[in-house]
């Protein structure tokens, strides 16, 4: 093989995630081939094939396995697929092609922004007018390259969730900015998340927006630190509903059994992931190194068919939809807590404890700001 790396741009490396036997030897090629001279520094996509089969190896398993760590989410993607499904193909091929773009990029400017990227110093109008203008819609999807759905994707094929390897997901807007900030990134997904809103409220199938928080206190603090990039980014994304409701401003109402987080006349069910969560949380990011908040229209439960919400729970013998991802989650070692009654504050449950187990809450809504009990009580 070596003959074929002079000038060779990427590398697309194939492992049978249900061949464990050969792993080792897996792991032995990539590491020799990776070293090699000719190939340091070049993107790598490592297509963990089979996940159809029902004893293959998660890719955060064969991440852990190969020893590849959170330092090397830039230059290599793990990626789950099904070659003869198609499934995984997509999204592996569009960080790739990102990848490329960006090498290509940095090469040619020799370290200076480019045309597409935003300004330090631009304010908000001119971060939406070029959101506006520069988004296309079909890049949203997975199928559109999508850099936010192909980090995603782990977690999507990862979760215990029924609905989630065959959920219809749009991606936020990546930014190649360095440093812009939690409200910056909510400003420029503004004009997709509108997009996808009234698409999904005019009954197209669509299940979920996926935002990044591309912030390290996301990535690499507490539940409590991703909770305050969570409050940031709702509240900027709340200032410019396009249906004018801002839910976010009334911070005592936040916390209520009332509340929702609702944008373009969309209740959404919200929640977030991130790598402060262990393996045995329902949040737990799959070894992605990244944190990210998923928006799911609830008039997408509807067209699923979802049974009406109920604090009991058929263990034993699971019947509904609801059952049946309950136990799933405990049977894989990540349950979640039931509220004892339906009519709870959904805002409780969008950033989990480490622990989640009912005895405590993130109040991530309230920030800085001081809420009295009258306050609480008053809703």
């Amino acid at each position: 093989w070596r003959h074929y790396y002079k000038n060779c741009d990427a590398l697309v490396f194939v492992v049978d995630s249900n061949d464990v036997d050969r792993m080792d030897h897996a792991k032995h090629e990539l590491q020799i081939t990776r070293n090699e001279v000719e190939l340091k520094g070049v993107p790598v996509l490592l297509l963990c094939n089979k996940q159809d089969l029902p004893k293959a190896l998660s890719p955060d398993e064969i991440s852990s396995l190969f020893g590849i760590g959170h330092d090397d989410s830039n230059n290599i993607f793990v990626a789950g697929c099904s070659a003869t499904k198609g499934e995984g193909l997509h999204e592996g091929f569009a960080w790739l092609e990102n990848a490329l773009e960006a090498n290509a990029q940095d090469e040619g400017t020799n370290g200076t922004a480019n045309n597409g990227d935003l300004d330090d110093n631009a304010d908000k109008s001119q971060i939406l007018v070029k959101a506006k203008n520069n988004i296309d819609f079909n890049e949203s999807t997975a199928e559109g390259g999508n850099m936010t759905l192909a980090r995603f994707l782990p977690i999507k094929n990862g979760s215990e969730c029924p609905f989630a390897k065959s959920s219809k997901l749009w991606g936020g807007v990546s930014e190649k900015h360095q440093g812009i900030s939690i409200e910056d990134q909510a400003l420029a997904n503004v004009p997709a998340l509108s997009e996808f809103v009234r698409r999904s409220n005019s009954g197209e199938r669509l299940d979920g927006f996926c935002i990044e928080l591309d912030d390290p206190s996301a990535r690499e603090g507490s539940p409590e630190d991703l909770g305050e990039c969570v409050r940031r980014l709702l509240s900027e994304l709340s200032k410019h509903d396009p249906a004018g409701d801002a839910v976010m401003k009334k911070v005592p109402f936040v916390g209520s059994r009332g509340w929702r987080f609702r944008f373009g006349r969309a209740d959404c069910f919200v929640t977030s992931f991130a790598p402060c969560y262990p393996n045995s949380s329902s949040r737990y990011a799959f070894g992605t190194g990244r944190a990210f908040v998923l928006l799911q229209p609830e008039a997408s439960f509807a067209r699923h068919n979802l049974p009406i919400d109920t604090a009991t729970t058929q263990w034993e013998n699971p019947r509904t939809v609801r059952d049946k991802a309950r136990a799933a989650f405990k049977a894989a070692g990540r349950p979640y807590h039931i509220p004892e009654t339906t009519h709870y504050p959904p805002a409780e449950h969008i950033v989990k404890p480490i622990v989640d187990d009912g005895t405590s809450v993130i109040r991530w809504w309230q920030g800085g700001t001081r809420v009295s009990a009258e306050e609480i009580s008053a809703y």
